[in-house]
């Protein structure tokens, strides 16, 4: 499999999931990293195997790093963030991660979706 393109995201799809990420709660962020974490440990522990789990752990990464690196960011994005995190460690979402060699390819999808997003709004005097 090396097409990840595969999986596609609907304007309905964005239309849902922008309802659901104006309800995270930016409290729970410290938890979702704390999952988040080991979940990466355990795919790493595991041996990532092809090239999409390598680029959703990349886009996941970059996530982190503008989370934790900039201390400003609006809300918004932070919650955007919590959602690609939150939907990654989601091991049941549209498509389950136990569906050999597919089992990522909707993670990534929303992954660069919303990193596409929120690298496009981070404010001027942010920079990834």
């Amino acid at each position: 499999m090396n097409d990840i393109k595969l999986f596609q995201i609907t304007e309905e799809d964005k239309a849902h999931y922008k309802k659901i990420i104006k309800d995270i709660d930016t409290n729970h962020k410290d938890a979702i990293l704390k999952v988040l974490e080991e979940k990466i440990q355990i795919m790493f522990n595991d041996g990532i195997a092809n090239k999409v789990e390598i680029e959703l752990i990349e886009s996941i990464i970059k996530l982190v790093h503008i989370l934790n690196t900039h201390v400003d960011l609006p809300k918004q994005i932070i919650q955007e963030i919590l959602f690609a995190m939150s939907y990654f460690i989601d091991e049941n979402d549209e498509i389950p991660d136990t569906t050999l060699e597919f089992g990522y390819l909707d993670d990534i999808t929303v992954a660069n979706w919303i990193l596409d997003d929120v690298q496009k709004n981070l404010p001027e005097k942010i920079t990834t």
